[in-house]
C-alpha cells in the first residue's frame, strides 16, 4: 500500500464531493419534474373544465331546444282543444239551447 493516508483522505473527499454533486444533480431533476409534472396537472384540470363548461352549455342548449319544442306541441295542442270547443259550441249551442227552453217548458206546463 504506497498511498500515504492524506492521499486516501483526498480520494475520499473527492468521492464525497463527486457524491454530493450527483445528489443535487438528482434533487435538481427532481424540482424540474415535479415543475412539470404540476404544470401539466395545471393544462389538465384547464383542459377538463373547459370540456365540462362546453358540455354544460350544450346541454343547456339541448334542454332549451327540447323545452321550446314542447311548449309548442302544447300550444298546437291547446289552439286544436280551443279550436274544437268553439266548433261544437258554435255547432251545438242552438240545439243545447232549444233543449233547455223545451224542458222548462215542460216543467212549467206540469
Amino acid at each position: 500500500m504506497g498511498q500515504s493516508i492524506e492521499e486516501v483522505l483526498n480520494r475520499l473527499v473527492a468521492v464525497e464531493d463527486a457524491a454530493q454533486q450527483m445528489q443535487d444533480a438528482v434533487d435538481a431533476q427532481k424540482k424540474e419534474l415535479a415543475a412539470q409534472m404540476e404544470e401539466k396537472k395545471k393544462q389538465f384540470d384547464s383542459m377538463l373544465e373547459l370540456k365540462t363548461e362546453q358540455k354544460t352549455e350544450e346541454l343547456e342548449a339541448n334542454m332549451e331546444h327540447e323545452k321550446a319544442a314542447a311548449l309548442e306541441q302544447l300550444r298546437e295542442e291547446t289552439k286544436k282543444q280551443l279550436a274544437g270547443m268553439q266548433h261544437k259550441y258554435d255547432t251545438e249551442h242552438d240545439r243545447i239551447s232549444d233543449e233547455i227552453l223545451q224542458s222548462m217548458i215542460k216543467d212549467v206546463s206540469r
